[in-house]
């Protein structure tokens, strides 16, 4: 099977190198603005991804390669942005990297975000520059709960190609759904403790989870959980009924990167927290990969 190149934009710590593993995939260059993203991804896939905004990137900085992977802020299209969209600062470096297409022409450009970019401007502008350049597109709602995972992440994954596509990218299979407790630490750092303080001021506003219930689900983490105290992500109730946040490790685990991935020693919790949040859901972009033929 042919080997495909790709590069991954906006990488953070890495999920869709790691949702490449054994595949005929080979990320051989990423670019992420934050250094402390660049120095875990490092530590993990032995690749350092250039530091760089992508507002201003050429085409000549950019090395040729079969695929595009791009994950690029959401906050332009949320709710919790205010849905600003192009007039948002941080839509800059998708914009600038549409305008790279026609003069690098990846064979295939993959895109995660949001379901509320569907219908932007941004996401307009994005398909009418596809077209033009003869990309056929295609798009699909997927969410760790279709893969029987006890976390909501609804997310919008886009392929544009410039070959033939499947009409429809399909849902994965019906999975049963586990239970929330095989993904917590037996001993989590004390560190995740909300205090009371926190729980009297915030408690109202925290969603929490029991371990012990097979139904509870964890809403969507995002980059400000563990700073935030509203609706960043859901909380655990502790055995002396007490609450904590989950553990960056819980986070990952939940988003179905490997027991491989670690984050290196000297990284502080609030940053591993915020990176993790932040991340992408290696299930879905793995089921995504195989539905277009080129994953494991």
């Amino acid at each position: 099977m042919k080997v495909l190149s790709a590069i991954e934009f906006f990488s953070g710590i890495g999920a869709f190198t790691e949702a490449t593993y054994g595949s005929n995939l080979k990320v051989i260059a990423a670019f992420d603005q934050s250094s402390v993203a660049n120095q875990v991804y490092k530590h993990n896939f032995s690749l350092l991804p250039v530091q760089r905004n992508l507002d201003s990137i050429s085409s000549l900085e950019i090395p040729q390669a079969d695929l595009w992977w791009m994950s690029p802020p959401c906050t332009p299209f949320s709710v919790r942005g205010r849905r600003k969209d192009e007039n948002d600062t941080r839509a800059r470096s998708l914009l600038n990297l549409m305008n790279l297409i026609p003069h690098s022409w990846p064979e295939l450009i993959l895109l995660e975000n949001v379901c509320g970019f569907v219908g932007s401007n941004v996401h307009g502008l994005l398909c009418s520059t596809l077209d033009a350049c003869g990309y056929a597109v295609r798009g699909v709602n997927l969410c760790p709960s279709q893969f029987g995972i006890p976390m909501r992440r609804p997310r919008y994954f886009m392929a544009a190609s410039r070959v033939a596509l499947p009409k429809v990218l399909m849902d994965p299979p019906e999975f049963v759904r586990e239970p929330i407790a095989n993904f917590l630490m037996a001993e989590p750092s004390g560190e995740l403790r909300l205090g009371d303080h926190v729980i009297s001021r915030y408690g109202k506003g925290f969603d929490v989870l029991d371990p012990d219930k097979v139904d509870s689900v964890a809403i969507c983490f995002t980059s400000g959980y563990g700073k935030c105290m509203r609706a960043s992500g859901s909380v655990v109730r502790c055995a002396d009924g007490g609450l904590r946040y989950f553990a960056p490790e819980e986070i990952i685990d939940l988003l179905g990167f490997s027991s491989r991935f670690t984050f290196p020693g000297h990284i502080d919790l609030q940053s591993r927290l915020h990176l993790a949040g932040n991340s992408v859901d290696v299930r879905c972009l793995r089921h995504l990969l195989g539905f277009l033929g080129i994953g494991s």
